[in-house]
This record gives structure tokens, C-alpha cells and sequence, in this order.
């Protein structure tokens, strides 16, 4: 993932992360440790990220996360 992009999406719109954790129905923890690079997010929170934040998931998650977003929904 390309924390940096997630990170300055998230402060370009001025939003905290408990803020873009309520717009997307996630917790703050989730968000965090997305943010960090701990956890991949899935398919689902990926696209609501980048609906909230008026970016692409290509512009906030690299490819090599997206195998892994896809791996986890079809599990």
C-alpha cells in the first residue's frame, strides 16, 4: 500500500481519522493500522476509501495489495 497516499488523501479533505473511520464504517484502529501498513484493507473498505476521499484505488493501493484485498474476499 502506499500509506503516503492513504495519509495525504485523508489530510488533503482535513479529516481525522475517527472522522474517515465514521464515513466509512470502519474503526479507528482498523483505519490506523491500515494507515500503517499493518493490515491490507479489503476489497470493500478499499473502494469506500477511495469514494470518501475522491481518489483511485490505484492512487492509494499499489498492486500488490490488491491481490491481497481480492485474496481476502474470496475466502
Amino acid at each position: 500500500m502506499r500509506r503516503e497516499a492513504l495519509i495525504n488523501a485523508r489530510k488533503r479533505k482535513n479529516m481525522t481519522q475517527d472522522e474517515l473511520a465514521c464515513a466509512v464504517g470502519i474503526s479507528r484502529a482498523y483505519l490506523s493500522n491500515i494507515e500503517r501498513g499493518a493490515y491490507p484493507p479489503s476489497l470493500r473498505v478499499a473502494q469506500s476509501l477511495s469514494r470518501v476521499l475522491g481518489e483511485s484505488t490505484d492512487t492509494l493501493f499499489d498492486a500488490h495489495n490488491a491481490h491481497k484485498m481480492s485474496e481476502q474476499n474470496s475466502a
